[in-house]
């Protein structure tokens, strides 16, 4: 279930802090690559630019583009060469790519104090998405239709999630068998279609391959498997 209640909380909020900004220079001036100048052919739909997303408000302004570290923009053009050679009318469609630290404090009060709170990095130091390497994407037809995937974007509910268990450095505690048996798992319980646990399996495959793995209740969102202390030691905090 989406969670457009929390819409009436970000009535009460105030975000100018970024209202200004040109996201996309500034993306720009700390190194990062808009992926379509890599491969044209994947999609982008925003999700914070626009009231689609679980605060109901558009965070993004005029920023269109998915901006990546350049390595990890690497890795997500290597899943769409990888899913494109077993399903050449199907693409990679991006919800999210690098995010200001500015949204992610805004996101994060939003949800502060209530039972969503884990869901959403904190605001200090930062999540993944802050420092250009994290994504949040499905696969789509070419027309833009997304595949059923049992539940939509910045949904919170148990129908999201991949896998039952904390996510750890460790690749055989996160290998395809692993998402496998929960994610069918879900569909013999009847909180997702067969055809949604088969498609999301599909996602996470071919991400694998590229070297990025799911967040457990996040089917959408996907990430190096590295500490996030590793993280913020080797890239840099997008600071605006």
């Amino acid at each position: 279930m989406r969670k457009f209640f929390i819409a009436a909380i970000v009535a009460t909020l105030s975000f100018s802090a970024v209202d200004a900004q040109d996201f996309d220079t500034l993306m720009s001036s700390y190194g990062l690559v808009d992926i379509k100048s890599i491969d044209d052919e994947i999609l982008v739909e925003l999700k914070y630019s626009s009231a689609d997303n679980f605060v109901g408000e558009d965070m993004y302004g005029d920023l269109e583009c998915a901006y990546f570290e350049s390595s990890f923009a690497d890795r997500v053009v290597k899943a769409q060469q990888i899913l494109k050679r077993r399903y050449p009318n199907y693409t990679l469609l991006i919800y999210d790519a690098a995010r200001p630290i500015s949204v992610q404090r805004h996101m994060r009060k939003v949800v502060e104090g209530t039972q969503f709170e884990g869901f959403v990095a904190d605001g200090t130091k930062g999540g993944r998405h802050n420092y250009g390497v994290a994504v949040d994407l499905t696969i789509a037809h070419l027309d833009g239709s997304p595949l059923d995937m049992g539940a939509g974007f910045d949904d919170f509910s148990e129908a999201a999630s991949v896998k039952g268990t904390p996510d750890t450095d460790d690749p055989a505690t996160r290998s395809i068998e692993v998402y496998r048996d929960y994610v069918l798992g879900l569909a013999e319980r009847g909180v997702i279609s067969l055809e949604a646990a088969n498609n999301r399996l599909l996602l996470i495959e071919v991400m694998l391959e590229a070297g990025l793995y799911p967040y457990r209740r996040e089917w959408w969102h996907f990430e190096e498997i590295i500490s996030i202390k590793e993280t913020r030691d080797k890239y840099k905090l997008l600071d605006f």
